[in-house]
């Protein structure tokens, strides 16, 4: 069990920021660990030299970052921070701004490529085994996105593959917009036997130019298809 932890006082000309900042930084070097609780309000404002409306700001900004987490009638804690719990306020935020077909292509080009080589590099025999049967899945929209999913899990980065997994939520509809177009699931799943061939070979460079090249493919096509008011 960690000792009280100790909060340095503030400028007062700081305010929230520079509360927020601090309470992070603690976080990051294990002054304060996951699940821990911190002091009561008039405590923890007196120690960072706050007033505490202020100290109530700062803990606002990181429940909603899910730094902290509140309970009612227990008090402030450190949030357990798992990769999926972080990202939660990213995927909010882009739900809320919805990005362009482009944008969001631009963003899966710049990732599932690097992903798919470390597969390439990475992924056993089960894994793969996996990405096999995902091809065979009868539902393709389903499918694909399992395939997918599975590439980003085989790359052994849970960071990644989180990220991935929003965009893949932010992504559906795009899935069932260019699936729906004559021969686009004919040419994926040859695609994706590309890129699922080029794992099981553990050639990164391949599977890095196959998940581009369906990748590619598939944005002009919703590019198309979004132009086109479908």
């Amino acid at each position: 069990m960690t000792g009280p932890a100790e909060f340095p006082r503030l400028r007062r000309s700081s305010a929230a920021a520079d509360a927020a900042r601090q309470i992070r930084e603690m976080i990051v070097d294990g002054r304060l660990t996951p699940g821990q609780r911190l002091p009561a309000e008039r405590e923890l404002s007196e120690m960072l030299g706050i007033s505490r409306p202020t100290l109530r700001e700062t803990i606002r900004s990181l429940v909603s970052m899910n730094i902290l987490r509140s309970r009612h009638g227990a008090g402030t804690f450190v949030a357990e921070l798992d990769t999926a719990t972080l990202l939660e306020p990213l995927g909010f935020v882009l739900a809320l701004n919805p990005r362009t077909v482009e944008e969001l292509f631009e963003a899966r080009l710049l990732l599932e490529p690097a992903l798919a080589a470390l597969a390439a590099e990475r992924a056993d025999a089960e894994r793969v085994a996996a990405m096999r049967a995902a091809l065979s899945g009868p539902d393709r929209v389903a499918a694909d996105e399992a395939l997918h999913r599975l590439v980003a899990e085989a790359a052994g980065n849970a960071l990644l593959a989180t990220m991935l997994q929003t965009l893949s939520g932010l992504g559906r509809a795009s899935r069932a917009l260019t699936s729906s177009r004559p021969g686009v699931l004919r040419r994926t799943a040859a695609e994706h036997a590309a890129i699922v061939d080029a794992i099981e070979r553990r050639d990164a460079p391949a599977a890095r130019e196959a998940m581009a090249a369906h990748l590619r493919r598939i944005a002009a096509v919703a590019k198309r298809e979004t132009a086109a008011g479908r």
